[in-house]
């Protein structure tokens, strides 16, 4: 039995964790959410985590999760990928840092390059579906990695860069705060149903936002009827999900 802990807000992370899921025999997929369960148990053959890339490193639930999961004892293949638009840089360096304080050697680290999505910082390409198809050929081998349980040298994490990435982060659970919601909203749910930390409340036909956001902007860019933003920055531009993945799909994970 294998399972793949994955975190992810337009699908991007998921399609890849399927993906990998889809090579092994009997793989479990679990979304890192708020009120998960931390134990993972013994006897499993892999254990990977698939999640982004945010400024250079682990998405802050994902870096929590490292923390604070009970382990079992014992040996075990560990691995984790992370999606970027760009560079990963320090997104496994991290992790295995964080593994290693914990007593878990991660046995492999690798990035896959997909489609730049934080439309907070700029807009949304329109080639969503070519460079999904080259994300799928960059990820092939590195799938074929797993199924065949390679081990690489995990670089060590860059400081100037982490430092750089811990005041990125200061005040990310706070961006929600900063979002609008315009009169277009029907207060479907959707953006309620897909937040990983239940920072998203249906209060007098409109979401309401709390201080605890994870910045996966899946909220803003599945909502259909394009209702809610980030300030005054992104009313005009595009959104964006992976072409494989539906908001429903993964709104039944978290």
């Amino acid at each position: 039995m294998n399972r793949i802990y994955f975190f992810t807000g337009t699908g991007n992370s998921l399609w890849l964790a399927k993906e990998i899921a889809a090579k092994l025999s009997e793989c479990e997929l679990l979304a890192i959410k708020a009120g998960m369960d931390m134990a993972i148990p013994s006897g499993l053959d892999r254990v990977g985590f698939v999640y982004p890339t945010y400024g250079w490193a682990s998405p802050l639930i994902v870096a929590d999760f490292f923390l604070k999961a009970q382990f079992p004892e014992g040996g075990g293949y560990y691995f984790a990928v992370t999606t970027c638009g760009g560079l990963a840089l320090n997104a496994i360096p991290q992790a295995n840092a964080i593994l290693a304080e914990r007593g878990v050697h991660l046995n492999y680290g690798a990035s896959v390059r997909m489609f730049k999505n934080s439309i907070i910082n700029y807009g949304m390409s329109k080639r969503a579906e070519k460079i999904a198809e080259q994300s799928a050929n960059r990820a092939a081998p590195i799938i074929c990695d797993i199924v065949n349980k390679r081990e690489v040298k995990i670089k060590p994490v860059n400081q100037f860069l982490y430092q750089q990435h811990l005041g990125y982060m200061k005040e990310i659970n706070k961006t929600a705060l900063n979002y609008k919601v315009s009169g277009d909203c029907m207060a479907c749910g959707l953006c309620a149903s897909l937040c990983p930390v239940k920072n998203i409340a249906i209060e007098g036909g409109k979401p309401v936002f709390g201080n605890k956001c994870e910045r996966c902007v899946a909220c803003l860019q599945h909502c259909p009827k394009r209702a809610i933003n980030y300030k005054d920055k992104t009313q005009s531009r595009g959104r964006y999900a992976h072409p494989q993945i539906k908001p429903g799909e993964i709104a039944r994970y978290y």
